[in-house]
């Protein structure tokens, strides 16, 4: 890989929780996708847990699906919505990623995670994700598996391209919304008995190459990049791009290059953030990191990040974080690209 990093500054210029203040819980995972003028947030809220069982369950148990939405540029949000309730359902929702496939439909994938049943699951809103119907199982083939990042459409439109990991590995499949048919797995990288990768983010590039961003499981190298010259039939094997983190999330900027939003670590020390990078090259390499915020309670209580670009040509990040010891919360970040 080319030594020589881009460059990336940028400035914050507004920091709001969105969420209600009088919410406790534990906030995690969210997800944004822009439907017609709004702006769509899915997130978890789960049921906080004593410190002596975060080593257990950090992530909190008893898990429902909220979605909030912005109807001013990501300015404001409004009351979140329930969507999963796990006093209903009994399933520990993890996870909650919504994608816009056009200006009325919005894809949601959600995952169960109890010890009697890990599955994801999909629904699929037909009134722009003001409401989501009756979930349905989606299970590609190979055992166990989670889905992670947004579906980006093929490039004739008619069917989206969606990312797994566990299982046998980490890849891509295809999903046709009509049928619901899922085809065409294909893997990045099949697991070892000591090495994984796992949660992983792809985008489109302008030259109509896709470009995934993955985590590695144990972190030893960080993050790796793969890419589909032939809509996600085949990768190109995995390599590291130098920075140490996980939970990637690409954005496609109008100028062609592709913005990543991730949990940065630090190797040998507990100290975590939500951090920016910026890649000028098509994913070759990438800038070094960018702090957005500094993170209390160790490394499951922040990250998770992602990414949207509003009218103003501000960018949108939505992460969730602790920055008091407490429980998390999700907030929104507008930030301008410095040039």
């Amino acid at each position: 890989m080319n030594s020589s990093r881009p460059k990336l500054s940028v400035s914050i210029l507004d920091t709001k929780r969105i969420t209600p203040a009088e919410w406790d819980g534990y906030q995690s995972f969210p997800t944004i996708t822009k439907v017609n003028e709004d702006f769509l947030v899915g997130f978890r809220r789960a049921v906080n847990i004593h410190p002596d069982l975060r080593g257990v369950m950090d992530h909190g148990m008893a898990g429902d699906i909220y979605t909030t939405r912005s109807t001013d540029d990501g300015l404001t949000f409004k009351k979140p919505n329930l969507v999963i309730s796990h006093a209903t359902d009994k399933t520990n929702e993890h996870d909650a990623l919504v994608t816009a496939l056009d200006t009325e439909r919005v894809v949601m994938i959600t995952r169960t995670h109890t010890a009697e049943l890990r599955r994801n699951y999909f629904s699929l809103s037909t009134d722009g994700g003001k409401s989501f119907p009756q979930r349905r199982p989606l299970d590609p083939p190979g055992g166990e598996w989670a889905s992670f990042g947004h579906f980006i459409p093929s490039q004739d439109k008619a069917i989206f391209i969606g990312t797994f990991y566990n299982g046998a590995g980490c890849g891509t499949f295809k999903l046709n919304p009509e049928t619901l048919e899922i085809s065409h797995q294909s893997f990045m990288f099949k697991h070892t008995e000591n090495f994984r990768m796992n949660e992983t983010s792809i985008t489109r590039l302008k030259s109509g190459r896709i470009l995934a961003l993955i985590r590695q499981q144990p972190c030893y190298e960080g993050l790796f990049k793969s890419h589909s010259d032939d809509e996600g039939l085949t990768w190109s094997t995995p390599v590291s791009i130098g920075l140490y983190g996980e939970a990637p999330a690409l954005l496609l900027l109008p100028n062609g290059n592709v913005l990543m939003i991730y949990r940065g670590m630090i190797r040998k020390n507990r100290r975590c953030r939500v951090a920016l990078s910026l890649s000028k090259d098509g994913g070759e390499t990438w800038s070094h990191p960018q702090t957005l915020a500094w993170y209390k309670g160790g490394r499951f209580h922040g990250g998770y990040g992602d990414l949207a670009l509003n009218s103003k040509g501000q960018i949108i990040a939505v992460y969730y974080i602790s920055r008091k010891h407490e429980a998390p919360t999700v907030e929104r970040m507008l930030i301008e690209i410095n040039q």
